[in-house]
């Protein structure tokens, strides 16, 4: 049976495998390649494409230094794909510096996996990933990542959401390194959506900032920020959200929520509003809080260990988390909730 075949199979249409700057694997499946779907290394999209050279760190400010080690997703207009597109970065020594360039033409819709990870011996992983969505494109992008304790991790996304289109964003680790820096940006054009939603536990003595910013540019877009975060013994997290109206009818709202499982934990919100225009709409919810004695009590006397009460509840906070994901991403972030809960309280 062929890769193509297996995937297939698995339920996935096209894969994007790359270790450090070795591209391994690089599969799509024969019916979306006969529709016009590109997926190739960044470097030979911008030599064979000179339309693509032009996107070149137009969603994000440019990073010295980071060359065209990536990944290049094109979707052609009217394209509908439920199964997902898989792309996959291992750093194994050193540093693996990453940028990818993801464009989803008129009318299409797409399902898109990120699943970044580390091994022992990886020392630095940062990643930059350009989105554009074109008039009436949707995009939901899962992204699942594993990382060592000792590897130092940067992620950033911008995206540039087209009049009508649809943005959806999932983040989430199942073990955080040590220090994580994660920035995503997201500016909508006329009656254009986005969704940015964040569960994450930081692990033991780690140091996270998670930003996510979004830009209501034009008339009627809308976007909402949600996050759910956990801090074990030692860890500092802290979550800065923006949603900043530039037009008339616009509307925004960010719901963040932190859990603190040790007395020595920190958590540290700061959700801005900015609005620019006077028929804009914009709030916020904020809260940080602990788990509630009198439920984990409650648990404890119909039969459970006190650990896996704990993980119940903690499973209970982050899925509050995924509210308003469409249904197409949910069997992959129900995957990990109960993962996350475990290694919260383990």
């Amino acid at each position: 049976m062929s890769v193509v075949d297996e995937l297939a199979r698995a339920g996935g249409t096209a894969l994007y495998l790359q270790r450090n700057y070795d591209v391994l694997r690089r599969v799509v499946a024969d019916s979306l390649r006969r529709r016009g779907l590109l997926l190739e290394p960044l470097r030979e999209a911008v030599s064979r494409h000179s339309w693509v050279r032009k996107l070149l760190w137009r969603a994000l400010p440019r990073e010295e230094g980071v060359g065209l080690h990536g990944a290049f997703l094109y979707v052609p207009p009217g394209l509908r794909i439920q199964a997902p597109l898989t792309f996959c970065f291992v750093v194994s020594e050193a540093e693996q510096l990453v940028h990818n360039i993801v464009v989803v033409d008129e009318g299409s819709e797409v399902l898109m996996t990120s699943a970044c990870a580390s091994t022992e011996r990886g020392e630095a992983h940062k990643g930059y990933t350009e989105v554009y969505l074109r008039r009436g494109a949707r995009l939901n992008y899962v992204m699942i990542h594993s990382w060592m304790r000792e590897t130092r991790v940067t992620a950033k996304t911008g995206v540039e959401v087209g009049e009508g289109g649809s943005f959806t964003q999932f983040y989430t680790c199942l073990k955080s390194p040590s220090t994580l820096t994660s920035d995503s940006r997201a500016l909508l054009e006329r009656r254009a959506t986005a969704l940015l939603s964040t569960l994450y536990v930081a692990s033991p003595g780690s140091s996270t900032t998670i930003s996510s910013t979004l830009i209501l540019a034009g008339e009627g877009s809308r976007g909402e920020v949600l996050a759910r975060a956990v801090a074990v013994r030692g860890a500092a997290l802290r979550l800065p959200t923006r949603i900043e109206a530039r037009a008339p009818g616009s509307r925004g709202h960010i719901e963040c929520r932190g859990l603190q499982l040790s007395p020595d934990s920190r958590i540290e919100t700061a959700p801005i509003l900015c609005s620019l225009h006077g028929g804009s709409q914009l709030t916020h919810e904020a809260a940080i809080g602990k788990i509630s004695e009198e439920e984990l009590y409650y648990l404890m006397s119909r039969g459970f260990t006190e650990e896996e009460a704990t993980s119940l509840l903690v499973r209970g906070f982050l899925e509050t988390g995924i509210k308003g994901l469409p249904k197409v991403m949910r069997p992959q972030v129900e995957a990990v909730l109960s993962i996350l809960a475990r290694k919260a309280v383990g």
